[in-house]
């Protein structure tokens, strides 16, 4: 049986942990073991959290804000109470469904380490719970991206160029 290739899956986790490594103040040296951990449990907590930890930047920068970042921006943004209440709901329900699929995805993880952990990693199971593995974070990604476009028919033409100015210059 022929495996797949992961290498977008293996791409993705690579981005994801450059991104958090370079949000952390005391930075390992690069390429380290330290360095590697931080990030791991970094994203692992990102997941706990339901935090988009990057997933959906394509769309905040391209005029799709995020609920997170208008609730953070509510009074530069000058949201009315219905407005607020609406993203408020939106940045709840998101971060529930996020926070859902990111345990599941933690699971995965945790049966990947487990297997490697054992000594012997039977190919055929640790390519099914890969799949699996970038299935879930397929689906997470979807739900941040989701809520940008939910959220961007929330702003008025002027909230939303406001916004591009406060988040992107």
């Amino acid at each position: 049986m022929k495996m797949k290739s992961v290498g977008a899956v293996s791409l993705l986790t690579l981005s994801l942990s450059v991104a958090f490594v370079a949000a952390t103040e005391q930075k390992p040296p690069a390429g380290s073991a330290a360095a590697h951990h931080a990030c791991v449990q970094e994203e692992q907590q990102a997941l706990e959290r339901g935090e988009g930890f990057g997933l959906a930047m394509v769309a905040d920068r391209n005029g799709y804000p995020g609920p997170k970042h208008i609730l953070e921006l509510r009074q530069e943004l000058a949201l009315t109470a219905a407005q607020e209440a609406e993203v408020q709901r939106l940045y709840e329900r998101t971060q529930a469904e996020a926070i859902e699929v990111g345990q599941k995805l933690l699971k995965k993880e945790a049966e990947i380490e487990r297997l490697f952990t054992a000594g012997n990693v039977d190919p055929i199971r640790l390519q099914r719970l890969v799949e699996d593995s970038a299935h879930l974070r397929a689906d997470l990604r979807w739900v941040h991206l989701a809520a940008h476009l939910e959220a961007h028919g929330l702003l008025t033409a002027e909230q939303h160029a406001r916004y591009q100015k406060l988040r992107h210059g």
